[in-house]
């Protein structure tokens, strides 16, 4: 999809800077084989179309690239585009689903509803990612799949298969994963505070 960031509109779009048609040099930076300018594409989007933790509609529209890149086995940092999902993803469960913002130039924006609406959209994949070979690609993908599957019931069933064989980071993930479900999800409270209790007296 990198291939596609020229046909989207950028530069209508805003970030915490301006314009957002620096937007897709740095999602193709995401993928660069030089850490440095990974890095530096990281920061960059962070401080601008992430600035802050906020969510403009140059952050929705990313959502689909860094997806793409997240399920790439050649891309070569997808650990750290995977956080950056899950951070734009939270910052969007944070906002008022009712609310509308206002962007930097003063625009009406629900950006953090569309956001929501393609992570939701593309939720299984957080059940591919918590099967990874990579620990940074599993780490924040079990956080991840805690807080946007509709289907929670299974979410949980997928956190409970990992919990044998895992190291003790990912086990304290899942864990704690399991319990943000529980906080979220009043149908399941029971049926996780049962499993965490069993978790406890082991």
């Amino acid at each position: 999809m990198i291939s596609e960031l020229d046909s989207l509109g950028w530069e209508s779009m805003g970030h915490a800077y301006g314009p957002a048609g620096d937007v897709p040099g740095w999602l193709t930076g995401m993928a660069s084989a030089d850490p440095g300018v990974r890095d530096q594409a990281f920061s960059h989007f962070y401080s601008a179309a992430h600035h802050q933790g906020d969510v403009y509609p140059c952050t929705a529209a990313s959502l689909p690239f860094l997806f793409e890149m997240s399920d790439s086995p050649a891309a070569p940092d997808r650990g750290s585009v995977i956080e950056l999902l899950l951070s734009i993803g939270r910052e969007s469960l944070d906002m008022d689903p009712e609310g509308v913002y206002f962007t930097p130039d003063g625009t009406e924006s629900r950006a953090h509803v569309d956001a929501l609406a393609v992570i939701r959209g593309r939720a299984e994949a957080f059940v591919r990612w918590v099967k990874d070979i990579d620990p940074l690609v599993r780490r924040p993908a079990i956080e991840g799949l805690g807080l946007f599957p509709g289907d929670t019931a299974r979410a949980v069933e997928v956190l409970r298969g990992l919990l044998p064989g895992s190291g003790t980071v990912e086990r304290l993930l899942v864990v704690r994963t399991v319990a943000t479900v529980a906080l979220r999800d009043g149908c399941g409270r029971t049926r996780c505070g049962c499993w965490l209790a069993e978790c406890a007296g082991r």
